[in-house]
């Protein structure tokens, strides 16, 4: 039976950590979009795909910094989606959690995957006055983490399959069109992932 991925927790060594700022990244590629980080399962992805397709970039980490990678921006289309399945990062939720700190409202929605309360503890490392307003947690049929969530101070919650309606609405609001930026939070590799790998 293939073995669950696994994730290191949100706590790391402060004099190693390095100072992200993936609002300076956002900003940078989509300056005039209303930008959405997503972090979740890569392959979930295919949930985020519209007609026409919105713009899209991948996070990595390189040097313990995100930044969005070789290739990229790009349109999410189905085709897309499928590749993203396959094009594995490393995931470190202590690297993770060190670039959510240092988010502000210039990135308009950040959306978290429950992914069987994985998720969580990312969600915890948004700042407290982003998770109200710039929060949402999504999920696959059912969220028995929802009390958690709350408690840590979010608001909104839906099925992932209904995010992309709910980001389109708030871009609209917004007068600005769209963009979504993905950070994979599951490592997936050839040894626990159902798809053989054919290498990158």
């Amino acid at each position: 039976m293939p073995s669950e991925p696994k994730l290191d927790g949100c706590r790391g060594d402060a004099d190693t950590m390095t100072t992200i700022s993936l609002a300076t990244e956002l900003a940078r590629h989509f300056d005039t979009h209303f930008r959405v980080l997503i972090l979740d399962n890569e392959v979930t992805v295919d949930a985020f795909v519209t007609d026409p397709p919105l713009p899209w970039a991948r996070l990595t980490a390189q040097d313990r910094v995100y930044r969005i990678g070789e290739g990229y921006p790009t349109r999410l289309t189905a085709a897309e989606a499928d590749r993203e399945e396959l094009n594995w990062d490393k995931v470190s939720n202590a690297v993770i959690c060190e670039a959510l700190s240092g988010l502000d409202e210039t990135i308009d929605l950040t959306a978290f995957g429950n992914n069987a309360g994985q998720g969580l503890p990312l969600a915890e490392a948004l700042p407290v006055p982003l998770r109200a307003k710039h929060g949402v947690i999504t999920y696959g049929s059912s969220l028995p983490e929802r009390p958690a969530y709350e408690a840590a101070g979010y608001g909104y919650f839906c099925p992932r399959s209904d995010l992309v309606a709910y980001l389109i609405d708030a871009a609209e609001a917004a007068g600005r069109p769209p963009a979504l930026v993905f950070i994979n939070t599951i490592e997936h590799n050839e040894q626990n992932y159902h798809t053989p790998w054919s290498g990158r």
